[in-house]
């Protein structure tokens, strides 16, 4: 019996002290993590330690998603599959497998995996970069249902495939088409069957597909679905959650090719950033009786994240910036720049996250992992290490338990931070 008790203790302290990181950004797709955790301060000489690194993987760019002290990563392999891997957290050893064929190459280059899965108790379900929206079942490791969304709804595959991650919502699972036939759909998470389907995004002259993934926000009550589409002309738009009717949209600020996802800020806000000196835009939306107003807070040059989404936290927005010898920025909510730094490469468009109040920031083209003090109060670097080789190492970063994965093109590496 006292075994038992004090089993059940230590479950109930792990369970407040870490937290999963389910879905792109993690559990609030924001890039925070809400545990606690407590990170080392600083790293020997050598970095923080290794605790696996598992190679040989598929070429790509996809990061990795953790529920359950399992790691969730989708991998392409030699042009010819999509592959759905389960890794322990701990051991780093590969628990199972799920593929299917899928052979193709892009029209452009960078060929490999792109997207995260999204993970809740019972399935994984993944978007294959030509269109495969799969769940598997996480009992059994096999498929409960496919969608093609490229079939089926026509979404465009681009010259680097479909690059977005689905959401979930409740009972259902979402991904964004971007199409004639249908902006963004619903699918029943258990059967996929259809629950809605929004109308087309953007007007008709409007090239509509984006690199961008859909995120699910709550403003004045209501639970919307928000994307971001259109190629050189974006549309900023937000969609009931739940019979996916149109609520709103803003279209003031331009990006040559939208990558980075939007962000969502308490107070009915959401900011839109992109690289090729786009910079970016704060709206604020409100409701007053059945309409919905968007209110441009600013839109300036301050901060151009080229691929990866910024981060809120505490009042800032932070983001790792591209082009012009940029780097990680802090602006305020008014658009001000509180702080800075350069980098040297103009290709650098590496991840960040935070987590225990640090923001860490990996610079893609040199391997190397930055901890800074998540503060507006000037840049404090507190300690920095190499810790992969290699260049265009572009993928998302995952965290759990004081764990941080990082993806490397054909390396999947768990740091631990504690």
């Amino acid at each position: 019996m006292k075994k038992a008790l004090l089993l059940g203790a230590v479950a109930s302290l792990a369970g407040l002290c870490w937290s999963d990181w389910p879905q792109f950004q993690g559990p609030n797709r924001d890039g925070v993590s809400t545990e606690t955790v407590k990170l080392a301060d600083t790293w020997p000489e050598g970095g923080p330690k290794v605790a696996w690194k598992k190679e040989r993987m598929g070429t790509g760019y996809a990061g990795a998603v953790i529920e359950g002290r399992k790691v969730y990563v989708l991998d392409r392999v030699n042009d010819q599959k999509d592959t759905l891997r389960c890794i322990d957290l701990e051991t780093g050893a590969e628990d199972w497998d799920y593929s299917y064929d899928c052979p193709g190459k892009y029209k452009g280059n960078y060929n490999g995996s792109r997207n995260l899965p999204a993970v809740d108790a019972q399935y994984v379900f993944t978007l294959g970069p030509f269109g495969q929206l799969t769940c598997v079942s996480k009992e059994t490791h096999e498929a409960v249902w496919q969608k093609n969304i490229v079939e089926e709804y026509g979404a465009t595959i681009t010259n680097w495939g479909l690059c977005q991650s689905p959401t979930m919502y409740k009972d259902t699972v979402i991904v964004a088409p971007m199409s004639d036939k249908a902006g963004a759909v619903a699918f029943d998470k258990a059967t996929g069957r259809e629950v809605w389907k929004s109308e087309r995004l953007g007007r008709a002259k409007d090239v509509l597909y984006s690199w961008t993934s859909p995120l699910v926000a709550t403003v004045d009550g209501q639970d919307m679905v928000v994307v971001l589409s259109c190629r050189t002309d974006p549309n900023l738009t937000g969609i009931d959650a739940t019979n996916g009717k149109g609520l709103w949209n803003y279209r003031g600020w331009k990006c040559p090719n939208p990558i980075a996802s939007p962000i969502a800020i308490p107070g009915g806000r959401f900011f839109v950033t992109g690289g090729y000196n786009s910079g970016g835009a704060l709206v604020k939306v409100s409701k007053a009786g059945d309409k919905w107003n968007v209110e441009e807070v600013f839109n300036n040059k301050a901060l151009s994240s080229q691929a990866q989404n910024p981060i809120f936290y505490k009042g800032f927005i932070y983001g790792n910036s591209s082009g012009n010898k940029a780097g990680v920025e802090c602006i305020d909510l008014n658009g001000e720049v509180k702080w800075k730094t350069e980098n040297s490469d103009p290709e650098e468009i590496g991840a960040i996250l935070i987590a225990d109040g640090k923001l860490f920031s990996f610079l893609s083209q040199k391997g190397t992992l930055r901890m800074l003090a998540a503060s507006p109060d000037g840049c404090k670097e507190l300690t920095s290490a190499k810790v992969v080789g290699g260049t265009e190492n572009w993928g998302v970063m995952g965290y759990a338990d004081g764990r941080l994965l990082i993806r490397a093109r054909r390396v999947l590496i768990c740091l631990d931070l504690r």
